[in-house]
C-alpha cells in the first residue's frame, strides 16, 4: 500500500477487499481470485497484491475527493491594529516552541505491518497445492502449470558396492552428505547448479536447484546392503521443467548421462510432493539388461506407492542379497520384448540408454503410468500385492 501512496488496515470479507485508514472505508470485489489464491505460484501472488494495492489506493483516493470541504467563515472587513513588534517576535518564539514541544511528544501513527512469509507457512501452503493437484492427477486429470508449488523431481542412482561388501561410501546411509564430485557428478552439477555441460537449455534457469543427498535412508540401506545409492534432487525451475512436454526429452537424456557420470548400475527418475514418500510420476528406469530395469521400475516405483503395488513379505522370501539383488533374481528370465509388452500396456516403452543399458520410459501425459506399469510387473516376478 505505501509504494501507492496509502496506509491502512486491510482484511479479507467473503470475495472483498476492504481498506481501512484515513478516510471513509473502501472495498473491492476479489471474484474467484479468493479460490484460485492457494494455486497460484509465488511470483503471480506478487503480481496480483500489486494489482489489489493499485485498486484499493485508488479507490480510496476517489472516495476522499468527493468529501465535501470544511465549511469556512464568512469574510469580514479588516480592521487596522497597531502591535509592537517585540510582542509580535515573542508571540512567533512562543508558537515554535509550543509546536516543537507537542511534536516531540506525539506518538507517530504506526503504519500496518508488512505482512512476514513464513518458512514453514509457505512450506504448507506449497504441500496443500501439491496434494490437491496429486488428488486431480490420480483422478485422470493431466498437470497444468499453476500446480507445481511443492514438487520435486528426483533422479535415483545406484551402484553395487564392490566385492559386494557394506562397506562405508558416498552416498550410505548415516555417512556424510554425498557431493557431486565425490559420486562422479561434478562436470554435471556445480553449486546446486546444473552446468552447461549437463544441458545447456536446463542450466539457463536461474530458479532451480539441485541437490545431492543420500540415496537410501537408514531402514532402506539395511534392506539392500550390497548397494550404494544417491539421489540428484531437483526443484524450482528443473521441476517445472521435469513437468514440461517439450523439455522432458531434455530431462530423459541428461538422466542417461548422469547414471554414465555416476557409473550407475541402476537409475530410476519419477516427481513427488516434496513431504510425502510416495513416488508418483515416473519417467525413465534403467538397468544393464531388462531384469536390472525391471528392477528399477518395481523398486523405486511399485515400493513406493501410496496403494501397496509389492508384497514385502514375497519379497524377502526370494533369494538374493537384499530387496534389490532379489528384484533382479527373480526377473532373470525376462528379456526386452517381454517386458516391452508389459509396461507398453501402460503407455511405457523399452529404449536403449548409454551403452548397451535397458531403458523403460514413460511421456508427460498420464503421470501415474509409471506406478500402474510397476504393478503388473510386481505380478509377473511374483512379489505383486494380491498375488495367487
Amino acid at each position: 500500500m505505501g509504494l501507492f501512496g496509502t496506509s491502512g488496515a486491510v482484511s479479507v470479507q467473503g470475495k472483498q477487499i476492504a481498506l481501512r485508514g484515513r478516510g471513509a472505508p473502501v472495498a473491492i470485489d476479489l471474484e474467484q481470485l479468493v479460490e484460485q489464491w492457494p494455486l497460484l505460484p509465488q511470483d503471480l501472488r506478487t503480481r496480483k497484491a500489486s494489482d489489489l494495492a493499485r485498486r484499493l489506493a485508488q479507490a480510496h483516493r476517489a472516495v476522499s475527493s468527493m468529501v465535501p470541504p470544511a465549511p469556512t467563515a464568512p469574510i469580514r472587513p479588516a480592521r487596522h491594529v497597531v502591535i509592537p513588534v517585540g510582542a509580535v517576535v515573542l508571540a512567533i518564539v512562543g508558537v515554535l516552541f509550543a509546536v516543537r514541544l507537542l511534536r516531540s511528544r506525539e506518538t507517530p501513527a504506526a503504519l500496518p505491518a508488512a505482512p512476514e512469509t513464513v518458512a514453514s507457512e509457505d512450506a504448507a501452503r506449497n504441500a496443500r497445492t501439491c496434494e490437491a493437484a496429486r488428488k486431480r492427477i490420480y483422478s485422470g486429470a493431466s498437470m497444468g502449470p499453476f500446480e507445481l508449488a511443492g514438487w520435486v523431481a528426483e533422479l535415483w542412482l545406484a551402484m553395487p558396492r564392490s566385492g559386494g561388501t557394506a562397506q562405508a561410501a558416498p552416498g550410505a546411509a548415516g555417512q556424510d552428505t554425498p557431493s557431486a564430485e565425490s559420486v562422479g557428478l561434478g562436470a554435471l552439477v556445480s553449486q546446486g547448479k546444473l552446468t552447461a555441460a549437463a544441458d545447456a537449455e536446463l542450466a539457463a534457469m536461474t530458479d532451480g536447484l539441485v541437490e545431492i543427498v543420500s540415496g537410501f535412508d537408514e531402514e532402506e540401506a539395511g534392506r539392500s546392503p550390497s548397494w550404494r545409492a544417491v539421489i540428484a534432487r531437483f526443484s524450482g525451475g528443473y521441476a517445472r521443467a521435469y513437468f514440461d512436454p517439450a523439455l522432458r526429452a531434455r530431462f530423459v537424456a541428461l538422466a542417461d548421462r548422469m547414471a554414465d557420470g555416476a557409473t550407475a548400475e541402476l537409475g530410476a527418475l519419477y516427481a513427488r510432493c516434496a513431504h510425502l514418500p510416495y513416488h508418483d510420476a515416473g519417467a525413465w528406469f534403467r538397468g544393464p539388461d531388462p531384469a536390472a530395469a525391471a528392477a528399477a521400475l518395481v523398486y523405486a516405483s511399485g515400493l513406493f506407492a501410496e496403494m501397496p503395488a509389492v508384497d514385502r513379505g514375497a519379497l524377502t522370501a526370494l533369494r538374493g542379497a537384499g530387496q534389490i539383488d532379489a528384484l533382479r533374481g527373480a526377473g532373470v528370465a525376462l528379456d526386452a520384448a517381454s517386458l516391452g509388452k508389459l509396461v507398453g500396456a501402460h503407455g511405457g516403452g523399452i529404449t536403449k540408454g548409454g551403452g548397451s543399458a535397458v531403458v523403460i520410459t514413460f511421456p508427460v501425459g498420464g503421470p501415474t503410468r509409471a506406478t500402474s506399469a510397476s504393478r503388473i510387473v510386481a505380478r509377473k516376478l511374483q512379489v505383486g500385492v494380491g498375488q495367487d
